[in-house]
């Protein structure tokens, strides 16, 4: 990976808290009620192609593991809202072989406020 990618910004993307989805994500979980705090990851699914695709970032997606993950929330996803995606890759850094990628997605609120901030850690792993 490329290192002089961290700071890029990827936005302009929507994403609507559809309640089928949400309902989905229930079932799975075993949730009753409320949208599940793991759903704002459907959100990343939006712009993680973006950033394979991105020959700036040069991540080889076939040697990719998911390293951890948490999220940050002002306020609780209301199931039928469109918020704003706005992801940064936060940083690139190598460990032996492997590089390390952390991108940060944050959902806002047509106003800007962010509801949400989602912290992935992608590990591309060493060729073997």
């Amino acid at each position: 990976m490329n290192a002089a990618a961290v700071g890029k910004v990827y936005a302009g993307l929507s994403f609507t808290v559809e309640p089928d989805r949400v309902a989905a994500f229930r079932a799975v979980f075993e949730g009753s009620e409320g949208v599940p705090a793991t759903f704002p990851t459907a959100a990343e699914f939006r712009v993680i192609p973006d950033i394979v695709a991105d020959p700036e970032v040069g991540i080889d997606f076939s040697r990719v593991l998911h390293g951890s993950q948490e999220y940050e929330f002002a306020r609780p996803l209301r199931e039928g809202e469109t918020l704003a995606i706005r992801s940064t890759i936060d940083s690139i850094r190598s460990l032996g072989r492997n590089a390390f990628l952390v991108l940060v997605t944050e959902l806002m609120e047509p106003g800007g406020a962010v509801v949400c901030t989602a912290r992935s850690t992608l590990i591309e792993r060493a060729e073997a």
